[in-house]
């Protein structure tokens, strides 16, 4: 559980700084070389710590070996400043093969790669963007997501 008083302190240094600024991504969960802007989590209980420690959601990009659509993804919509701000102050952020994650590519229900799937900081998805989509679609599907 959140304690309110610390809620209350991070809402004050809120004024400091972006969200971005808070998170430690110095941290041994955190991977910035991967996409240059960009720091993927690489534990997902971490993610979801953070997801409530910061009041974000939490966004898994599920990757296939030999998807060229998801090379696409990663080289043009996710490498797009736009969507990596928006990536940066609202998400926790995990890229896994499916071959990788079985279990998870299982129950989240995943059938095709790439595909994003959203959750809040209690696990509950939000939405998804199955397929490859340029930065601009990508971002407005983001922000629907979330409500923005």
């Amino acid at each position: 559980l959140v304690d309110s008083n610390k809620t209350e302190d991070n809402s004050k240094n809120a004024d400091k700084g972006s969200k971005a600024d808070k998170m430690n991504y110095d941290s041994k969960y955190y991977e910035g070389s991967y996409i240059d802007g960009l720091y993927f989590c690489n534990d997902l209980n971490q993610a979801f710590k953070d997801a409530k420690a910061h009041h974000r959601n939490v966004m898994i990009v599920f990757d296939g070996a030999a998807c060229i659509y998801c090379d696409y993804l990663k080289e043009d919509t996710l490498s797009d400043s736009a969507v990596q701000k928006e990536i940066n102050d609202n998400y926790i952020i995990l890229i896994t093969q499916t071959s990788e994650s079985p279990e998870l590519t299982s129950q989240l229900n995943i059938y095709g790669t790439p595909t994003t799937v959203i959750l809040d900081e209690d696990g509950n998805e939000l939405g998804r963007i199955e397929g490859y989509e340029t930065p601009e679609e990508y971002l407005a599907h983001l922000k629907e997501i979330s409500g923005k």
